[in-house]
């Protein structure tokens, strides 16, 4: 623990409630069963690493890392780590504790054969771009996501 009582540890079976109302904080448009499934399928993943942050003893974040083999835009290595998800409830904000999360997930990465990292946001989440490129990502490029129906 370090002295403002920031602990960051790797996730334990007892935070997946923690873990599933975080999310759906994080992402409110997923149903609470999507998410649960999509987690329940992380935590059997070796690949995956999520941290939790707490304050005195209560959960205030967390943070998910990945080790990624597959194409990551601007990337020369592999695995690539990547930052999946990160959380910190609003009234943490600001105290550097996302930076904290993001430094543990990153070392993860790194101890396991990482020499890069890569993350994705929306176009319009402009405070989650500011935050990647004060941690050093720089943009690398813009998707537009398209989606068709086929007839029957």
């Amino acid at each position: 623990m370090n002295p403002n009582g920031l602990h960051i540890s790797p996730i334990k079976p007892t935070d997946f409630d923690t873990w599933v109302n975080f999310s759906l904080s994080l992402f409110p448009n997923s149903s609470k069963d999507k998410i649960e499934v999509d987690l329940r399928r992380i935590e059997q993943l070796d690949k995956y690493q999520t941290f939790i942050a707490r304050k005195d003893s209560n959960a205030i974040g967390y943070v998910t890392v990945t080790l990624r083999t597959d194409h990551v835009e601007g990337a020369s290595t592999s695995p690539v780590g990547y930052l999946e998800a990160i959380y910190v409830k609003p009234e943490y904000r600001n105290d550097g504790i996302a930076r904290e999360l993001f430094l543990q997930g990153q070392a993860w990465c790194k101890e396991n054969g990482c020499s890069e990292m890569g993350s994705d946001t929306w176009h319009w989440n402009k405070d989650a771009q500011a935050f990647h490129k004060k941690l050093g990502f720089k943009e690398e490029d813009i998707l537009v996501h398209f989606y068709k129906k086929i007839d029957p």
